[in-house]
Order: C-alpha cells, then structure tokens, then sequence
C-alpha cells in the first residue's frame, strides 16, 4: 500500500502540490487525471523519490520514503515500475506487441 499524507511541493513562490492526500490500495488500479500543469507529474516523480517533496510523508507499506537515505530509497526503487509521458506507445499494437517493439 502506498499512503500519501500532506504533501507539498513548490518551486519558489508556485505552489505546485498542496496538502494532498492519496491511499493507494495493493491490487487496485489508481487513476491520476488532470489538467496540463496541475502537478500530476510532480506528483508521481515525488512518489519515486525523484523530486523531494517540500513537506509531507510518502509511505510504502507504512515504511517513509521521504525519510530513508538515498540508498535505501534506491533499493525500495528496484519494486517500482515507472514509465514517463515521452514512453509513448504504438495503438495500433497489442501491449504484447508494444513490449517487443525494438527501440
């Protein structure tokens, strides 16, 4: 399960992410949707640990991603998958076909 409590995040004076809170449940499908610049994608490099947070808790399986060394969050990585918006994928494949497209 990862749990989202209070995060923040600003760039300067933009406040970009303010006081979100978010469960994501084991075995469910989650949906981030959003206007362009509403900080979905700040939002998700946060959870990875691509972006610190300005203030808030990331927790997986009630473990702080925030407050872990960068080591461990390196290690914690190793169970996550994370695909950016420039990974576009071909619809007139399967997703079969997708993965086995050569780059």
């Amino acid at each position: 399960m990862i749990e989202v409590k209070h995060l923040f995040k600003s760039f300067g004076d933009k406040e970009v992410l303010k006081d979100i809170n978010i469960v994501f449940e084991d075995g469910k499908t989650n949906l981030i949707i959003g206007q362009s610049g509403a900080g979905k994608t700040v939002l998700m490099r946060s959870l990875t640990g691509l972006l610190d947070p300005t203030k808030g808790e990331v927790l997986y399986d009630g473990r702080n991603f925030v407050n872990m060394t960068k080591k461990d969050q390196i290690l914690m990585r190793r169970e996550m998958g994370m695909i950016f918006q420039g990974a576009a994928l071909f619809d007139s494949l399967t997703v079969l076909e997708n993965v086995r497209f050569p780059l």
